[in-house]
């Protein structure tokens, strides 16, 4: 390895010192591979010096690795240092009056997760929004975008304000803001990375969202330049992978829920949508079982809810059952974020 390349060539001293070369971070770089490893020295001294560093430095390592094939390098003058990256944006001057921002994502289209989004945010409300809406829904999917449809307000229209700020609109007690509401649905947006990012980071940064308990951000699927934007632009507080019991989608999400392990976002737990059907009180299960319990064990998290076929998800009254069904997911969120209801 690396690290046991470095600790052999502290053998080799850096004359007339008896500082080895390791000590003087003369060894600039290292690469192992199997059996063959690549170092690159840069001495600083004369010619002389340099070579005897390098036969020394071949030796002590065929000594100590006598199986290894090594290629040492003399480097003529040292290597530049890389270029200071630009300061990451100051991400708690996004949504700072929004108390939680709860990301919904999936791996893949297809599996209902704006209708989760949807429908956890009408939970949210009845919890929350007691005479004015203290819950926010941003429909960061622009190229598909769904909210506006799902809540059945194809009517709804942002408004501006004296100082040109849009103001999103309220349905139910949540405030919504959807690309839906600013093109028809016969308009396709193509849009490439750039210009979908550039739309994330106006609903968050231009919106006047105002004070707002919850906030719910329905992702598009995969990992592409929406997620990223979003996920790198809003401090959230929590994600939930929406899956369904289908093998593809599972496996789909779990790589899908990848983006937040490596962003340091907490997931809260997992989704199963579509999960069965409620017939005469006996739940069949249509499309199978056990694909979400493998995603949720890999990222050893809890199922946090399971969701049943029900046409009116997708409809203003939702089924008394399934809105029991959110309720008790919005409950379990809350708990897992330390949010008191």
């Amino acid at each position: 390895t690396k690290e046991e390349i470095l600790q052999t060539l502290r053998a080799v001293k850096y004359p007339p010192y008896q500082k080895d070369i390791v000590a003087f971070g003369m060894v600039k770089y290292v690469k192992t591979e199997g059996d063959f490893a690549e170092i690159r020295i840069y001495t600083g001294g004369d010619a002389a010096v340099a070579e005897k560093i390098v036969k020394e430095a071949a030796e002590t390592l065929k000594n100590a690795y006598p199986q290894g094939e090594f290629k040492i390098g003399l480097l003529a003058e040292p290597p530049k240092a890389a270029p200071q990256a630009a300061p990451a944006p100051d991400r708690t001057k996004v949504l700072p009056n929004v108390r939680l921002k709860i990301a919904v994502a999936s791996g893949k289209g297809g599996v209902g997760k704006s209708t989760v989004a949807v429908n956890l945010a009408r939970a949210f409300a009845e919890i929350f929004s007691k005479g004015s809406a203290r819950v926010g829904l941003m429909d960061c999917d622009i190229h598909g975008p769904s909210a506006s449809i799902l809540f059945g307000a194809r009517d709804a229209f942002p408004a501006v304000d004296e100082n040109q700020k849009i103001i999103p609109p309220e349905i139910n007690g949540i405030k919504v803001m959807s690309m839906g509401m600013l093109v028809s649905d016969e308009q396709p947006l193509l849009w490439r990375g750039p210009m979908v990012t550039s739309a994330i980071k106006q609903f968050a940064e231009d919106l006047k969202w105002g004070e707002l308990d919850i906030m719910v951000l329905d992702l598009p699927p995969g990992t592409g330049d929406a997620v990223l934007s979003a996920v790198q632009l809003v401090p959230l507080d929590a994600a939930i992978i929406v899956t369904t019991p289908n093998l593809l989608a599972a496996k789909t999400a779990l790589r899908g829920s990848m983006v937040f392990e490596k962003t340091s976002v907490k997931i809260a737990g997992v989704v199963e949508n579509m999960s069965y059907m409620d017939i005469g009180g006996k739940k069949e299960r249509v499309f199978g079982e056990g694909c979400a319990r493998e995603v949720a064990d890999k990222l050893g998290v809890e199922i946090l809810a399971e969701i049943p076929l029900d046409k009116t998800l997708q409809e203003a009254n939702v089924s008394e059952s399934s809105r029991k069904i959110f309720r008790n997911l919005a409950e379990k969120i809350l708990q897992k974020c330390q949010m008191p209801l």
